[in-house]
């Protein structure tokens, strides 16, 4: 019994040190759990106590426990506890919501919501409940359900950084962008620092056109969080848009430095090497972005344009048509493949070539009609097919 005592004392100790919760948890944010030192003692004083405590015992029941697993990611064990204690007391309302947290864990979001309304039934007025539950009904694809969650959060604590936060998460994913402005600026007003509610205003302003507004806010972003890669590949990608080529170059620079394994970066600062014809450059890139992935149809495709701009039209082929053996849609490789045959004088080839982007891609007849190599391929086409008819 002494050394039961001095394990659960040890959990309380680091529950309340690492600001996890007694009684209803207290999740870390991003659906974290303890990491280095501090999830090593939790972890320790688990199994230690559970090699004094048969499974009868009360530990198996005991909300500290519960707690203790969750906090170190153990779920399923925290769901056992959690639910052990509800067969004795089904009205234990700190009890269900912490089960309706560990399902939320467990991926299994339907359990979570009906675990959290029953915790509303009880405990009408705490927000915190909401906000869990709009969690998990934007786990099960159900947007404008968790958006009123949120706002109910919100109405009954309207200093809830996370419901604001998350509600703007929600309302830029559905495409109502200016309600995520308001709902990022209020989350900002909160917490002036919070370098994520600037990188995600940035791009509901990007998205409402506001671009310059966009670009000030992945900076701000940078600033409170100079690791964050996706603000800087958002920087990169609306300088990119607005013409300013070398600053999207230094900034997809940042973002490969920063995440070397992003094929996607890799391509797109590819693209902006081509925009400044350094061409060696952009093959370079792209030949990383296909290293890291293989099954990447648009650096294959945007590396075989390199290849032709420098007049190596084998290999510029070669890459048009593994971007079609990877996606047989991807209409732009089959348009420069058909632009390509057309250089080289394999007219049947572009042709056939040239319908099937049109096909998959209507304004590419429009494109083909005023284009240097495609144009005089379709007239010669036509002037084919009216002699056919003739005849």
């Amino acid at each position: 019994m002494e050394q039961t005592e001095v394990f659960r004392d040890k959990l309380i100790l680091l529950l309340q040190d690492n600001s996890i919760g007694l009684a209803y948890l207290t999740p870390l944010p991003r659906g974290g759990r303890l990491r280095g030192w501090a999830a090593q003692e939790m972890e320790q004083a688990l199994d230690g106590l559970a090699a004094v405590s048969p499974p009868e015992e009360a530990a198996a029941a005991d909300p500290i426990v519960g707690n203790g697993c969750f906090a170190v990611g153990r779920y399923a064990a925290a769901a056992q506890v959690y639910a052990r204690i509800l067969a004795a007391a089904p009205e234990d309302s700190v009890a269900r919501f912490n089960l309706g947290l560990a399902h939320l864990r467990l991926k299994d979001p339907a359990r979570a919501v009906a675990e959290l309304t029953r915790v509303l039934e009880q405990q009408p007025d705490m927000a915190e409940v909401r906000y869990q539950r709009g969690n998990a009904h934007d786990d099960l694809g159900e947007p404008e359900t968790a958006l009123l969650d949120y706002a109910a959060a919100v109405e009954l604590a309207p200093d809830y950084l996370q419901a604001h936060y998350n509600r703007g998460v929600v309302l830029a994913r559905i495409g109502r962008h200016r309600e995520a402005v308001a709902a990022f600026d209020r989350a900002i007003e909160l917490r002036p620092t919070l370098s994520n509610a600037y990188l995600n205003r940035g791009a509901s302003l990007d998205e409402l056109e506001l671009h310059d507004r966009a670009i000030a806010d992945y900076s701000t972003a940078i600033d409170f969080n100079p690791e964050s890669a996706d603000a800087y590949f958002n920087r990169a990608r609306t300088h990119y848009y607005l013409g300013h080529i070398e600053d999207a170059v230094a900034d997809y620079t940042e973002v490969v430095t920063l995440r070397p394994d992003d094929a996607e970066a890799f391509n797109n600062r590819g693209l902006a090497y081509d925009a400044l014809e350094d061409y060696a450059s952009a093959l370079e890139d792209y030949g990383a972005a296909v290293a890291l992935w293989p099954d990447f149809p648009a650096a294959f495709n945007n590396r075989g344009a390199a290849h032709e701009a420098l007049g190596n039209e084998e290999a510029a082929l070669e890459d048009y048509l593994t971007a079609l053996d990877i996606d047989a849609r991807f209409a732009v490789a089959w348009y420069n493949a058909a632009r390509l045959y057309a250089r080289v004088d394999e007219l049947s080839l572009c042709l056939e070539y040239l319908d099937q982007a049109v096909q998959l891609a209507p304004h590419f007849a429009e494109d083909a009609a005023e284009d240097e190599y495609l144009g005089w391929v379709l007239e010669l086409g036509e002037l084919k097919r009216n002699r056919g008819g003739r005849a």
